[in-house]
Parts: C-alpha cells; sequence; structure tokens
C-alpha cells in the first residue's frame, strides 16, 4: 500500500513539475524574444513614413508603453503627434480613441488608432525560407533544373507559411495572447472546409456588401453616397490584382499587367515610376482607413484616388452595429469621406460594411487547422474576394510569393521586414496558404514569375 501511495505522490510531483517547467519554458522564450525585438528596435532607423502599410515595430514599442492606463491617459494627452514611421495606439482603449473619433474634430496628425499594436510571436526571426537570395531563380524556365528549383522553393516556403501559423497558434493556445480587441466570437465546433471547392464556395457565399445611401447613421448625417453599388453589374473577363511587394520591382511585369479589362490596386501604391515593374492603369484601388484618415496620405488632394472605384475598409467590433461603427472607428474617416461625397459628385467611392471582414475571417478559421490572429483579413486578401466576385479569371502578383522573395515590404518604398510576407497583425500566413491552394496554374509561374491564376465565382455552382 505505502509503495502504490508512494508511487502516486512520486507520478503528481512528475506532473506537476512537467507542467511548471513547460509553462516556464514558453514565457522564457516569448520574453526572451521581446527583448531581441527591443534591443534591435534601438538600432533601427525606420523611414518617416511607412508607405501603404503599418511599421508595426514602431506600434509594438508604443504600445509598451502605453500598457498602464494611468500613463497611458498622461502620455496622449502629451503627445498628440504622429511617432516617426508609425502612429500612436491607444493599447485597446476604445474610451481614449472614442473621444477623438465621435466628436470628429481631428487635427492633422492628431489620430489615436482603437486597436492594440501587433502581436509579434517568436515566428519570423529564423524563417526557413531565405529571402534577396537568387539561389532558387529561373535563367531558363523550361529547364529541368528549373523544376527542381521551383520544387524546392515551393516546398519551403509551404513549410514556412506552416512554422508560423504553427508558431502563431501555440502561442495563442497558452494563453500568452490577450489581443482580442474586437472581441470575436467563434465556434469551434464549425466544420472544417478542405476541398478547394468548398473553400471557393464558402468565400462566395460571403455577399459584396458596401454601406448604402439609405443605411443609418449615414442617411440621416446626409452622406451623399452613391445609389449604385460599386460599378453595379460591372463583370469583366480577365483582372489583375497587383499587390504593392517589393518582389514586384524589375519583374518587368508592367505591359502584362495592363493587358488585363481590370486592374486593382492597393492603398498608396504609385504607377509612375515603376510602370515597367507594375503597369500603369488602374480600375479599382483597395484602401485601409488609415490611408484616407491620415494626413500624410493625401487623400482628399492627391490624383492618385481620382478617376478610381474605391472600396474604404475599417475594422469594427465582432457584433458591432452601423452605429457602433460610426461612433468607434479604427480611424476617423467618416468626416473625411462625407468630404469627399460632397466635393467629388460622381465619385464612386464606397465603405465595406465591416461585417464583411469578420465573413471573411470566419472562413480563413474555418479553413485553418491552427488559430488563427483574431484581427480583420489584409487588403490583398479582401482584394482577391473582391476581384473573384466580378471576374472570370484573376490573376494576382506577388501574393503568394516567388523565388524573387524579399524583404522589401514594398516595392515603392525601402523599408524590410519580413512581416510583411509572414505577417504580423493580419492572419497573412494563412491567406496566402489559401491562395495558393485556390490557384489552378503551374507551379512555375506562381513561384518563378510570382502569379496565381484563380478561377472567378461564376465559374463555380455551389450546393
Amino acid at each position: 500500500m505505502k509503495a502504490a501511495a508512494m508511487s502516486v505522490w512520486i507520478f503528481i510531483n512528475i506532473l506537476c513539475f512537467g507542467m511548471c517547467g513547460y509553462l516556464y519554458l514558453i514565457w522564457y522564450q516569448y520574453w526572451m524574444y521581446e527583448e531581441k525585438q527591443r534591443n534591435l528596435t534601438k538600432s533601427d532607423n525606420p523611414p518617416k513614413t511607412m508607405i501603404s502599410g503599418v511599421n508595426y515595430a514602431a506600434e509594438r514599442n508604443i504600445s509598451k508603453i502605453l500598457l498602464n492606463s494611468t500613463l497611458r491617459i498622461e502620455f496622449l494627452r502629451k503627445n498628440r503627434r504622429s511617432a516617426v514611421g508609425g502612429f500612436w495606439s491607444s493599447g485597446g482603449s476604445r474610451q481614449i480613441s472614442n473621444k477623438s473619433s465621435s466628436s470628429y474634430h481631428v487635427p492633422s496628425n492628431n489620430i489615436v488608432r482603437k486597436s492594440n499594436g501587433s502581436p509579434r510571436f517568436p515566428n519570423i526571426d529564423r524563417p526557413l525560407l531565405e529571402f534577396d537570395s537568387d539561389k532558387y531563380v529561373c535563367n531558363d524556365l523550361t529547364s529541368s533544373d528549373c523544376e527542381e528549383r521551383t520544387a524546392k522553393f515551393k516546398e519551403l516556403l509551404l513549410k514556412e507559411f506552416h512554422r508560423v501559423l504553427m508558431g502563431d497558434s501555440k502561442v495563442f493556445t497558452s494563453g500568452l495572447d490577450v489581443h482580442n480587441t474586437y472581441d470575436v466570437k467563434y465556434d469551434s465546433n464549425s466544420p472544417k472546409k478542405s476541398s478547394r471547392e468548398e473553400v471557393m464556395c464558402a468565400l462566395k457565399s460571403v455577399e459584396l456588401r458596401t454601406v448604402t445611401a439609405d443605411d443609418e447613421p449615414f442617411a440621416r448625417l446626409g452622406f451623399k453616397i452613391p445609389r449604385a453599388p460599386l460599378q453595379e453589374q460591372r463583370h469583366y473577363n480577365t483582372c489583375a490584382v497587383v499587390t504593392s511587394a517589393g518582389a514586384l520591382l524589375g519583374s518587368e511585369l508592367g505591359e502584362f499587367i495592363d493587358s488585363h479589362d481590370m486592374v486593382l490596386r492597393f492603398n498608396n501604391a504609385p504607377t509612375e515610376n515603376y510602370t515597367e515593374s507594375v503597369g500603369s492603369k488602374t480600375t479599382f484601388r483597395v484602401l485601409n482607413s488609415q490611408v484616407v484618415a491620415k494626413p500624410e496620405f493625401n487623400f482628399m488632394e492627391d490624383p492618385l484616388y481620382r478617376n478610381v472605384s474605391i472600396i474604404i475598409w475599417d475594422p469594427a467590433n465582432y457584433t458591432s452595429t452601423l452605429e457602433d461603427w460610426y461612433h468607434h472607428p479604427d480611424y476617423p474617416l467618416f468626416p473625411i469621406y462625407k468630404k469627399l461625397l460632397d466635393r467629388y459628385k460622381n465619385a464612386d467611392v464606397h465603405l465595406l460594411n465591416p461585417q464583411v471582414l469578420w465573413a471573411l475571417w470566419s472562413v480563413l478559421q474555418d479553413t485553418s487547422p491552427y488559430r488563427l490572429r483574431r484581427n480583420p483579413p489584409s487588403s490583398g486578401f479582401i482584394g482577391l474576394w473582391f476581384a473573384l466576385h466580378r471576374c472570370q479569371r484573376v490573376r494576382m502578383f506577388e501574393y503568394v510569393p516567388s523565388a524573387r522573395a524579399t524583404r522589401r515590404c514594398h516595392y515603392h518604398a525601402p523599408a524590410h521586414d519580413a512581416a510583411c510576407t509572414l505577417g504580423a497583425w493580419h492572419p497573412l500566413a494563412h491567406e496566402k496558404t489559401l491562395a495558393e491552394r485556390l490557384r489552378d496554374n503551374r507551379d512555375v509561374q506562381v513561384f518563378q514569375q510570382g502569379i496565381i491564376d484563380v478561377p472567378g465565382f461564376r465559374t463555380i455552382t455551389c450546393h
């Protein structure tokens, strides 16, 4: 009897010590990573404006400064100007940011973001994928050597996405992740969608919904939103969705991109001086709300945003109504949007209903074996989904990285960060994994030329 009791006692102690050791290991890795990022940030010299994206490093460090609510309030009171290369984060405090966004008295550079800085986990500092390397680039796309290089690059890329997703998931499920800024609720018992047909039909079921002239509170506030939906009844044969990826620089894809019936671009990505790489034609732009709200993007005056159709997206809380969203946006975009509609009577500029973002996020989570970041999809994924609704055939450029993969974030800006490819706020690794599953073109086109070719929703029948 004593031997049995002793055995049970030893087993319980081993189990407790094992659990404590495992938790310690997780925390140790996390804080070692944070210390490493802190040291790296000290030596970084980011550009004054992180164009066409978020300066995640700056936002993360500012979020740390503002963790204590008392210090945060005092800090925001004294420092209401944008940080170099980034912007102030209110650390998830809706009260502070909403005071600014509800009154809409927004002096230049006085923008406080509602959401937390991006969670960064130890999953991108030791990539399997080699950035800025010619190791897998082919000179002759028809050679057997090119087939081998392409196969090896594809294998490494998909492993890299898998590693990032698995690393994120471990942090989420360990309890270290406290970031749920948008109060996302997800039914973990939802059936997983695995086949290509299931994924396509799930994405097709997410309807394209924009804010209309009859929606409250916009109707009573006099927003002159176009009565016709965004390019109503317009459908295209071939569409090019052009990312802002740094790998496009020097690609010489411009002429091919311009040959498409519709060309969709993102945020403030320019064509001037880059036409050989990305073309000159623009039909649509997908903008995140900071491009509209932040003065440095000059949304009201820059001709880049004129004479094209535009979708603007801004995340609301998972269960928010349009009324809630109007009073508590991520960025104070509504007064600027109203001013734009008043000034340009024929502007084909629409706000994406924020519930569409969470419907798309749910599809992403339903198709992932791992728990994803509870942040909305990227502009890139929104653009792909939108184009699939409108186009018979969609070609997307450098969304799934080719062998030209680089740490350069955007073809038109010098900033370098692997997070732009692998994800630091959006569930980007899974978005790209899913996009790769949807394409039906040859590997050499995807991983050497940087083009995924996806049939539009009109080509499939869903039950």
